[in-house]
């Protein structure tokens, strides 16, 4: 012990040196698994969680985004990790609970929701981050979308403001060219819009003329447009909740009666096809991308391929009653910061970079301008670089992080659809459920039970298999069986709770 003093010198002065090397940058903790020749040891990694399959012209695009960031004087290296959708909710659930490291996670709300991920632990509350290092994203998204992804009064996830809903929800996709041929306007009612169904198949333009409505998974929003109570909002095809804030189960409204009865009508007059609770998805899908259908829900575009299959085929959507702008909800997806990550700010601070400059999104989004992509100007562009099987080499898709405002389309786009996809309805309404997120955990059961048991009580009333009258009463049996009232109750419960808060 006596000899401490022999080794205090050269331990004080070895400290000074590594202290030298790290030359004090606070951000030093971070380090870049794709280290090369020291330059990204340093930097922090934002390590980002994508579903789907890796786009063939990735690494390329990479790094490119890496040098601008490096340009723009970020000390941040962008590493996205892509996983398939089959394993994307195994393989994420298995990161988050084995602490495994990165920064940013896509959101997808209608499979789980932010208010889930945020409850177990999965990502963490953002707000002293954006105050600090997301000064770009606070402007750039209105106060409604930050609202709607609060838990407990904590924002959670920064939202994807791709679309305005309150441009799309409600709407009806139609082929105007077909309007047009056949002195057809654009329907205002419900039997308007059953006899609009009936001229288009009984003169498709193909010899095979069984062609459908294309039917959706989800509550006919299309028809709501119509109903006196409207607006009124439906969450998971379980639960309605007026503007007055009450709350009942969705399935006993009148509401959901009329919508059965019109899909019942339609399949009666054959719009709808017979084996629909049946036929394979990618036959349905492979309908819809070769354009036969009689009408969609929504807003749809149309591709080159349906262009040459039908020579001046031209899509637009209409609301059957546009007086009312209704946002529903505030949007559908969202990025979230991961709670294993032991530098969130990077998450955030890439964020803010991609919104700050359009050349920055257009990087990210479309990929090497010039290579990838050509700008056609308002908010357009043409694909220069394809796969074999046509898509783009490289394009991360507007839903997963995109803007009203900064977002590209084909040069190709019908002009009513461009605008609408670049438009925020500033005069829209937006629902009282808007910045209330349910969390289902302590009815986690009965609404795992509930949703289930739509696909087989439901779905064929939804559908217009069956008619209300006769199928109506055991569906609802079942349904109740499954835990449903448990989980509109617990709804109304946290809903309520929430609302005298506000």
């Amino acid at each position: 012990m006596k000899h401490w003093k022999r080794w205090l010198a050269p331990i004080l002065i070895l400290t000074l040196i590594l202290a030298g090397c790290s030359g004090g940058n606070k951000n030093a903790q971070g380090s870049s698994e794709g280290e090369d020749n020291g330059t990204t040891a340093q930097k922090l990694p934002v390590r980002y969680l994508l579903p789907g399959n890796e786009p063939q012209g990735l690494s390329e695009v990479v790094e490119a985004i890496n040098a601008k960031l490096e340009a723009d004087g970020l000390n941040l290296v962008y590493q996205p990790t892509y996983i398939a959708w089959d394993a994307w909710d195994q393989k994420t659930n298995l990161m988050m609970s084995t602490g495994e490291e990165f920064e940013l996670i896509a959101i997808m709300h209608d499979t789980k929701g932010p208010n889930v991920l945020a409850g177990n632990g999965g990502i963490i509350p953002i707000n002293d981050l954006l105050d600090e290092y997301g000064p770009v994203l606070k402007e750039k998204l209105p106060d409604w979308a930050w609202e709607s992804v609060k838990t407990d009064g904590k924002i959670v996830t920064v939202p994807n403001f791709w679309i305005d809903v309150a441009m799309n929800e409600g709407m009806i996709t139609f082929r105007v060219d077909m309007l047009e041929e056949y002195g057809l306007q654009p329907p205002t009612t419900t039997d308007e819009l059953l006899n609009v169904a009936e001229v288009f198949q009984k003169n498709w333009p193909q010899d095979n003329k069984d062609v459908y409505i294309k039917v959706l998974t989800e509550p006919a929003n299309h028809l709501h447009t119509t109903y006196d109570t409207y607006p009124f909002t439906v969450i998971d095809t379980l639960i309605y909740v007026d503007q007055e804030g009450n709350v009942k189960p969705w399935l006993e409204t009148e509401e959901f009666k009329k919508d059965i009865q019109f899909m019942n009508e339609a399949y009666k007059r054959g719009l709808i096809m017979k084996d629909v609770l049946t036929a394979p998805a990618e036959v349905i899908n492979q309908e819809e991308l070769a354009g036969r259908y009689l009408f969609r829900p929504g807003d749809v575009g149309i591709n080159d391929a349906v262009r040459e299959t039908f020579p001046g085929a031209r899509n637009d959507a209409f609301y059957m009653n546009d007086d009312i702008k209704f946002r529903a909800n505030a949007l559908r997806n969202s990025n979230g910061v991961s709670a294993t990550s032991p530098h969130p700010e990077a998450g955030i601070q890439f964020l803010n970079w991609v919104f700050s400059d359009q050349a920055n999104f257009d990087l990210v989004q479309s990929g090497i301008e010039g290579v990838h992509w050509k700008n056609t100007g308002d908010h357009k562009k043409d694909i220069l670089a394809t796969t074999d099987n046509g898509a783009p080499v490289y394009e991360l898709a507007n839903w997963l992080l995109g803007h009203v405002e900064f977002n590209r389309y084909p040069s190709n786009i019908e002009d009513g659809r461009l605008q609408r996809r670049t438009t925020i309805a500033e005069d829209a309404i937006n629902s009282v459920t808007i910045g209330f997120n349910f969390d289902p955990s302590n009815v986690a059961s009965a609404y795992a039970n509930s949703i289930a048991e739509l696909k087989t009580s439901i779905y064929p009333l939804m559908y217009g298999v069956v008619d209300y009258e006769s199928f109506f009463p055991t569906a609802l049996q079942n349904m109740k069986a499954a835990g449903m009232d448990y989980v509109v109750e617990e709804y109304n419960k946290q809903f309520q709770e929430w609302r005298s808060k506000q």
